[in-house]
């Protein structure tokens, strides 16, 4: 009989929970997908480029034109020099160059240091490839990382630290001490970095964006992983890119060629004529920071305490002083009785740890957020 590599995984959670809510009246503020639509001149260049560009495969590396682009793009927000012709990839989204990442530093045995509450879509990678999640908490209340304990997991079998910032679904940020003490971990052995760094672009209250390509000794064994769909809200499209040093990016590319070959090509031709103008990122950021202020100003007086997020577009509550259920039945009475649908903290963790928190996204129209949060503020 044939077993399957991972029999244990099932929906994640926001499928799950948007499955629930199908047909009802109940607001799904667990939804991923932003509300908001992308600006009319990319949509007018993708409508352009499928008429025209439709029959063409592009390079597997992706377009050039596009792999420009970015570098340009990298080298106005960051200062930092990447080559478009060794150094950078187009992807087909974020998750497939999260797996293929993985798959180029990962064999039987080896061990990947991962930090939860962690995304859905890191365990599965690493297993599927041989290798052993090793699990680092992060710390209550911000969700910062304990880098003493990271030090005590790491030995000969790490072959992999996956980091996150902003980080998905907690909003925390690292800042320059993060950076020097991955960096301190790292340094002398043989363990490469993955850094999902798609919210990059949504960063609150003044604070900057620390990329682990910032530090030269990180940028060489690391690679940076992007996405356009959530930086141009346009994740439909399923189009990234990752970024790191040549030798990183060369392994990359050869597992890339197999699993994907290439990535759409009118959409990287509609990108890379947006990008070529420059983007104004912080637009994208008050945004959002706006949303976030609006949802949580409405929830202040109620029984909830909020951790303001400083990043990404989600927001965690905790309720521990209105009950003592569990996550996933507390999340779930709210839905039947309020008509508003969270997520529950504790399905990011491997062995479904219950701090009393949930969680929603405030990508969402303000209406929609004004419903959900009085309805929220009557708990």
């Amino acid at each position: 009989m044939i077993k399957a590599k991972l029999s244990n995984i099932g929906k994640d959670i926001y499928t799950v929970i948007s499955e629930l809510v199908q047909d009802t009246n109940i607001i799904n503020l667990a939804k991923i997908s932003p509300d908001i639509p992308c600006s009319d001149k990319l949509t007018e260049l993708a409508i352009k480029y499928i008429k025209e560009k439709s029959v063409e495969y592009s390079h597997p590396d992706g377009l050039l034109e596009l792999r420009e682009a970015i570098a340009e793009d990298i080298e106005r927000k960051h200062g930092l020099n990447f080559s478009p012709l060794n150094e950078i990839t187009i992807t087909a989204g974020a998750t497939q160059a999260m797996y293929t990442a993985i798959s180029s530093f990962v064999s039987e045995g080896d061990e990947v240091v991962i930090f939860e509450p962690a995304f859905n879509s890191y365990i599965p990678a690493i297993e599927s490839n041989g290798g052993r999640p090793v699990f680092v908490q992060r710390k209550l209340p911000d969700y910062h990382i304990d880098w003493e304990a990271v030090q005590k997991v790491i030995n000969t079998r790490t072959k992999v630290i996956i980091v996150n910032t902003p980080h998905n679904p907690t909003g925390a940020v690292f800042n320059e001490e993060d950076i020097a003490q991955l960096r301190k971990i790292t340094n002398g052995t043989k363990i490469n970095v993955i850094s999902d760094e798609v919210f990059e672009h949504i960063v609150f209250e003044g604070q900057k964006h620390y990329s682990v390509l910032s530090n030269q000794q990180l940028a060489e064994r690391s690679v940076v992983i992007s996405s356009f769909g959530i930086t141009f809200n346009v994740p439909g499209w399923k189009m990234g890119y990752c970024v790191g040093s040549e030798k990183v990016m060369s392994q990359i590319r050869k597992n890339q060629l197999f699993q994907v070959n290439t990535v759409n090509t009118p959409l990287q031709y509609a990108l890379a004529e947006y990008l070529k103008d420059g983007v104004n990122y912080t637009l994208t950021n008050k945004q959002f920071e706006q949303k976030r202020d609006f949802v949580n100003h409405i929830l202040k007086d109620s029984r909830f305490e909020i951790l303001p997020s400083k990043g990404t577009f989600y927001q965690l509550l905790n309720y521990s002083k209105i009950s003592d259920e569990k996550d996933t039945e507390f999340a779930r009475r709210i839905m039947d009785d309020y008509g508003v649908a969270l997520f529950p903290l504790s399905v990011f963790y491997h062995d479904s740890i219950d701090n009393k928190m949930l969680g929603f996204s405030f990508a969402r129209a303000e209406e929609v957020l004004s419903k959900a949060a009085k309805q929220l503020a009557k708990i």
